[in-house]
């Protein structure tokens, strides 16, 4: 198709054939080798009917790359051929590789610009060549009535191919309409028979109590033992609803035998338990009994357990321990009496055995031996002891250290603070104080022998403590993490990155370098792209690991540059966001920028230093002195200061008598007369091109 594409719709335009003359007047040996060039091209588009390069519909054209989706024709109106739904095929020059796709839009404004959705892959900035398919909308050569069942593709017909209301019952077939076809309340009550609805087409638990009338239920729907207690509302179980046999009255009681059926009223049961002069009632005086048949007043209940006390021995109080028993205080010599001692009058150490030994214990002067007081235990002077008899004759064994009183006062003086100590919030603190972790802490702080100049520095910890809530926002302000802070989130919080090892500012636009994280003014990324993929990150294809300044970055896909915040999202700093997946091996170019500010310089500010004359300066500290010039050097590398000459020329003039007259930098005049003036004119001017003279007064400058 490569020839036919280029012929001209004028005839007379048509100058050539694959290269050969055939203009008017061609030579008669071109004739042959021009026919045999249009059978070449007549078979090349045969060979490929199905597309047609039409171009702009007029020889040789041109086409521009817009887009990975778009490309112009240019200087043509062909908005007609290139329209919305045609099928189309586009060359690659550079890849050689064809796209193909259908046409979605086209437009007109100097070009006619197309815009395409293709079947797979994306356009790239190289030549376009595109091919049409041989069919078009507006010129269909398609015969009516030709195109059958066969001709399509199974699943090919969509509902939006169907007219509204064509699918009549004829098309339906049997049993086809399935409980997936049939919409939500699309069965309404005209669609169901009287009676359709049986206990079959009910689903279990479908009949709520919505669906049952009031008052519509009666015993015979009720199953025996389906009324339980938790169908039964509090209280609604009345005396009116329970049988006479099962309650026993007052005046029934006296007759009634006990079962496991019947229950007593109140006042029944009050009269046949509680009556003073039953048989079964211990009163105080009367011998007890240890029954089960047989309750006892309160009278006699503190009778029988003064009886038992007395038998045991009980409670036994002394002054200090040199005031013990001379017998055993217990009744019949038994054991167990508590011997109360109200304060010792010095102190005792027991032994490793746990045994403490006073001499003269007894009012009688024996000694006392006392148990089990502890391994090298300390009974302190003031403090109370109890301690239990034995069957050995002066021998205890402790039970317990009795505080001093004046102490036990002091402490209920402060039952207010011990009350704060017992509410939920202390004791949730306690709790705290008490786990493993806060033991190990406080130890480690018991350890720390730096804690006398934190208690003689407590000015400052109160200080602290006032301005607790500066602190507490001076840790919210500022953070270290390994990865950007998510919540409680400011402008003008700083958080020091651990990963990146860096400072970051959180600005308008998300966290940002608190300096710039581009060293220097631009840094450049390259990534190629897999199948659909959107976020681009870490190390790109020259090994380089992609950070940048929140915002201060740009994005060009396979050279088209994407709009930050539409096309891709650039706010985190380390990773780039497509907004949609990119196609395999597309090329990714990120720029990013460095951001600094070029502070205005006053030059009364510089007052140190030179300025190298590649600045701008002269390379010099000082200003030279007077009469001195500035000139380069002999080395022609630098500027000095140096002596004026005569040679150092800067105007010229013309005296009276018609003399050249040079005037240098240092003010001197040197008279150049007529008759050397060829001579200065072909030293000074002739190798620059110019030739000088005087004429009518003036100097003359000729090139």
């Amino acid at each position: 198709m490569a020839g036919i594409k280029d012929y001209r719709i004028v005839q007379a335009n048509n100058t050539t054939l694959n290269g050969i003359d055939v203009g008017e007047g061609m030579l008669p040996s071109n004739l042959n080798n021009a026919i045999r060039g249009l059978m070449v091209n007549v078979r090349e588009w045969y060979n490929d009917a199905q597309w047609v390069i039409y171009g702009d519909g007029d020889g040789a054209f041109t086409t521009t790359y817009v887009s990975t989706t778009s490309f112009k024709i240019n200087g043509a109106d062909v908005t007609s051929q290139y329209h919305a739904n045609r099928r189309i095929k586009i060359h690659l020059g550079t890849s050689n590789v064809f796209r193909h796709g259908t046409i979605s839009s086209s437009s007109f404004s100097t070009d006619t610009t197309v815009n395409v959705t293709l079947d797979s892959g994306t356009l790239a900035n190289e030549t376009l060549t595109p091919y049409l398919a041989i069919l078009t909308a507006t010129d269909n050569s398609i015969p009516l009535g030709v195109i059958g069942s066969g001709n399509f593709t199974d699943g090919s017909v969509t509902t939006n191919k169907l007219a509204n209301d064509s699918v009549t019952n004829d098309k339906i077939a049997d049993n086809a309409v399935q409980a997936s076809q049939v919409n939500a309340n699309a069965i309404t009550e005209a669609k169901i028979n009287a009676g359709a609805v049986t206990n079959t087409k009910l689903g279990a638990d479908a009949v709520n109590g919505s669906k049952i009338a009031d008052d519509s239920i009666n015993s015979e729907h009720l199953v025996d033992g389906s009324i339980d207690t938790a169908h039964l509302s509090d209280n609604s179980v009345t005396m009116a609803k329970i049988s006479d046999a099962t309650i026993v009255t007052n005046s029934e009681q006296a007759g009634h035998t006990p079962d496991d059926n019947t229950f007593y009223t109140t006042s029944a049961a009050n009269t046949r338990f509680l009556n003073k002069d039953t048989s079964e009632l211990i009163n105080s005086g009367q011998s007890w009994s240890a029954s089960d048949d047989y309750i006892a007043t309160t009278a006699a209940i503190d009778a029988r357990v003064i009886d038992l006390v007395d038998d045991v021995g009980g409670f036994v109080p002394i002054a200090n321990e040199t005031s013990f028993p001379n017998v055993n205080p217990d009744v019949n010599n038994g054991v167990g009496t508590i011997v109360s001692v109200e304060a010792l009058a010095s102190s005792h150490t027991a032994n490793g055995s746990g045994v403490v030994t006073i001499a003269n214990g007894t009012v009688g002067n024996s000694t006392v031996t006392l148990n089990g007081c502890g391994a090298n235990a300390s009974l302190p002077a003031g403090f109370g002891i109890l301690v239990e008899s034995t069957t050995t004759q002066h021998t205890y064994n402790f039970h317990r250290l009795v505080p001093k009183a004046t102490e036990v006062s002091t402490v209920a003086s402060k039952s207010t603070q011990i009350g704060l100590l017992g509410t939920s919030d202390a004791i949730a603190d306690m709790n705290t104080l008490g786990t493993t972790q806060i033991v190990s802490d406080m130890n480690t702080l018991a350890g720390i022998s730096g804690l006398n100049t934190l208690a003689s520095n407590s000015a400052n910890v109160t200080t602290v403590a006032n301005n607790l809530s500066s602190v507490n926002n001076f840790a919210e302000v500022y953070r270290i993490s390994s990865s950007a802070p998510t919540s409680s989130l400011n402008v003008g919080d700083l958080y020091f990155d651990t990963t990146a090892n860096e400072l970051k500012v959180y600005k308008s636009s998300g966290w940002a370098a608190a300096g710039s994280t581009v060293n220097g003014t631009a840094a450049r990324f390259k990534y190629t792209a897999s199948a659909n993929q959107t976020t681009f990150t870490g190390t790109d294809d020259n090994g380089s690991t992609l950070a940048y300044d929140a915002g201060f970055i740009d994005c060009y896909l396979n050279g088209s540059k994407l709009v930050n915040g539409v096309d891709v999202t650039v706010t985190s700093g380390s990773s780039v966001v497509l907004s949609v997946g990119a196609t395999a091996s597309d090329i990714l170019d990120i720029v990013a920028y460095g951001t600094f500010n070029v502070a205005s310089i006053n030059a009364s500010n510089i007052t140190a230093g030179v300025l190298a004359t590649a600045r701008g300066g002269t390379g010099l500290g000082s200003i030279g002195s007077a009469g001195q010039a500035l000139k380069v050097n002999a080395a022609g590398n630098a500027l000095e200061y140096g002596a004026t000459s005569s040679a150092e020329v800067y105007g010229f003039s013309k005296n009276s008598d018609s003399q050249l007259i040079v005037t240098t930098t240092n003010q001197g005049a040197d008279n150049i007369s007529s008759s050397t003036f060829a001579t200065f004119d072909d030293v000074l001017f002739s190798a620059s091109g110019f030739t000088f003279s005087i004429s009518n007064g003036e100097l003359i400058a000729t090139i």
